[in-house]
């Protein structure tokens, strides 16, 4: 087909892969580095070998590619992915592990008899003893290399406790297991900081650990113009810098833009790639990757999404007003009437260390200190997380928080309006204490002392609702003011009164 032939059909197929991972060594652009530190630390002998990175930063595709980069004549590969099994039984997960062995090697079944499920229920090490030593007799002098996805979902804790599941007994297996055969090697993959799966520490205490973090310019650019060439798509300069710009050189997302670059450029017969052509794509891009940015972002606790959020809107702010620098975080979420817990402060300082947000250092120009500044590390996703996920709505999901406050709350909601003021108020008082954001129990307290004629707490109580939803809680607010200044003046308390007054004014001019 020539150049003109597939510039003119409109069913030429798109270059650009999104929604799965990179099995093509050819359509595969980067990790050198990565590939390297694999196979020294396989020919060191390292028996395990640990993979970090945050979802979608291409862990999957690296895992795939290893068999075509690493160590062909020494080593042999097997993947398993553990995304489904954190429910499964030793026993199954086994078993399933020994038919993939089988599957992917190649191997004479009736050789390398793998035992059934019952069997391996009753008698774990047969899979060493009795399959293991079987299929090394067929790899000669290779070793088995193991390369295990999503290797963190079995330390989620298994709901049925009367169980012992996998996340019991996988782990503990595998260690014994690498510490007496010496042809056996594991590379395993994992999303979340390791630092938060206490399982994995025996396991992993001494394993070299590689983090699959963003690509280098180099290949990033190579993602963005190789895929595309026998269409003779072409980017000019400008353009393979805003890309850059919006994606940070992460990899699906430079992916899902260039798809939708792509597609455009098939509509429009338009073949060379602008600036502009990249800023008018930057919404099809977001639909196009929804999935995928769900899925990036479904992957942290609550705290961190709120950080996340937080993040994304002072940057926001900051841009709108170029002379000033991006809020931290925390203290943003305070002017969202946020009380500041632990779990915040340590969300912040997480997603840094996971690479989902960068560090800025900025030196003040009046004084000689350098203060610290945050943003989201991918532009494209600061945009989604504007759009899909703004602050003002996330900080509710910090309710969710604590479950027992939670179940407090309805329980105090069914019995609601019962007593004097005191006794209603005291079980949201209750949830706001075990969690100091449940926003409704706030509302409903200062609901309370405002139908009560308790001004002055309600007062404090709408200041901070105001905060957190100034839409539903306005006409309260001005209403406490008011009543709170009534009382004051009847009481001679002119000057607190008149305070109280101006507030209002600054709500509502036109009081």
């Amino acid at each position: 087909m020539t150049t003109a032939t597939v510039r003119e059909s409109p069913f030429i197929i798109n270059p650009y892969i999104v929604g799965r991972p990179i099995s093509e060594p050819e359509l595969f652009f980067g990790r050198g580095e990565d590939f390297r530190f694999i196979e020294d630390n396989l020919r060191k002998g390292a028996p395990v070998i640990l993979c970090q990175g945050q979802r979608r930063i291409g862990k999957s595709s690296v895992l795939k590619q290893i068999p075509n980069f690493v160590g062909q004549d020494d080593f042999v590969f097997v993947q398993f992915d553990l995304h489904d099994k954190s429910q499964s039984s030793l026993s199954r997960v086994l078993y399933n592990l020994g038919q993939a062995i089988i599957k992917q090697l190649q191997l004479d079944y009736d050789h390398s008899k793998l035992p059934t499920v019952t069997e391996l229920e009753t008698n774990p090490t047969l899979f060493a003893d009795s399959f293991l030593t079987k299929v090394y007799q067929e790899l000669g002098d290779k070793n088995l290399v193991l390369l295990l996805d999503e290797f963190d979902v079995l330390s989620i804790d298994n709901p049925a406790s009367s169980q012992e599941s996998s996340v019991n007994t996988f782990f503990r297996y595998i260690q014994s297991l690498i510490q007496q055969d010496q042809r056996l090697f594991i590379i395993a993959f994992i999303g979340r900081q390791l630092d938060d799966i206490s399982k994995f520490l025996g396991l992993f205490k001494d394993a070299p650990n590689k983090r699959i973090g963003l690509l280098s310019e180099r290949s990033a650019r190579e993602l963005i113009t190789e895929p595309a060439k026998e269409s003779s798509l072409g980017y000019d300069s400008e353009a393979i810098d805003a890309i850059l710009a919006l994606t940070s050189g992460h990899p699906y997302f430079t992916q899902v833009l260039c798809h939708a670059l792509f597609a455009q450029a098939r509509t429009e017969q338009k073949w060379q790639v602008t600036r502009d052509d990249v800023t008018r794509i930057v919404d099809d891009a977001i639909e196009i990757g929804e999935g995928g940015l769900t899925w990036f972002r479904d992957g942290l606790p609550i705290p961190e999404r709120v950080i996340f959020s937080a993040v994304a809107e002072a940057q926001k702010k900051a841009k709108i007003n170029p002379n000033q620098i991006v809020q931290d975080p925390l203290s943003l979420l305070e002017e969202y009437g946020v009380t500041i817990t632990d779990s915040l402060t340590k969300a912040r300082e997480k997603l840094v260390k996971s690479g989902f947000l960068g560090v800025v250092d900025i030196t003040n120009q009046v004084t000689p200190y350098t203060v610290q500044s945050y943003k989201v590390t991918v532009e494209l996703v600061r945009r989604w997380l504007i759009q899909r996920y703004p602050l003002r709505r996330e900080i509710f999901e910090l309710e969710n928080l604590d479950p027992e406050a939670k179940a407090s709350y309805q329980q105090a909601m069914e019995r609601s309006d019962q007593g004097d003021v005191s006794h209603q108020v005291k079980p949201y008082e209750q949830v706001l204490k075990a969690n100091p954001n449940h926003f409704r129990a706030l509302f409903e307290i200062a609901r309370i002392y405002l139908e009560g004629h308790e001004f002055a707490k309600a007062v404090e109580c709408y200041q901070r609702a105001y905060l957190v939803n100034p839409v539903r809680n306005q006409d309260e607010l001005v209403e406490s003011l008011l009543g709170y200044g009534k009382h004051l003046m009847e009481i001679g308390e002119v000057i607190l009164a008149m305070e109280q007054f101006e507030q209002v004014l600054r709500i509502e001019p036109d009081n």
